[in-house]
């Protein structure tokens, strides 16, 4: 029996174009799915890869893709994709908004305090890289704090 690469349907998580390339290879799809972010981490061009694979690799049930089809596929693939963004988004857990208004009014105060002091004082080893690192301590260290 000949095993072809194809995009799968109980595999998928996105396009299912990871899943068809983990039951082609026999293995895991997490497998698969963790080296493809790793990938696109270190090289982004795998995203575009992705998708191109997306147009070209045949579902689950066979189809044969034309140049004619393609316009359709790539119409269907994204209403699938956007679907399955909206999907995606409904289960994405809601953040309360904070008023950090005061917060940023303490960090430019903060610069603004340390950029005069550099004028003023004449510190050698305090340049705008290290104010704007001290600032980002600040603000870090008030965030951890305040929870």
């Amino acid at each position: 029996m000949e095993t072809r690469l194809k995009r799968s349907k109980k595999n998928k998580v996105f396009l299912g174009v990871l899943g068809g390339i983990a039951e082609y290879l026999k293995i895991d799809p997490t497998i698969v799915r963790i080296l493809f972010i790793l990938l696109c981490l270190v090289e982004p061009v795998f995203i575009l890869a992705y998708f191109l694979m997306a147009i070209v690799m045949p579902e689950e049930e066979e189809e044969t893709i034309t140049a004619g089809k393609i316009p359709e596929k790539v119409e269907r693939l994204a209403e699938e994709a956007g679907e399955k963004v909206e999907e995606l988004a409904k289960k994405a857990p809601t953040v309360e908004k904070k008023d950090d208004t005061k917060l940023f009014g303490i960090a430019l105060v903060l610069l603004g305090a340390l950029l005069l002091l550099k004028e003023s004082i004449k510190l050698p080893f305090l340049g705008l890289r290290e104010i704007v690192a001290a600032l980002i301590l600040i603000l870090g260290l008030y965030l951890v704090v305040r929870g």
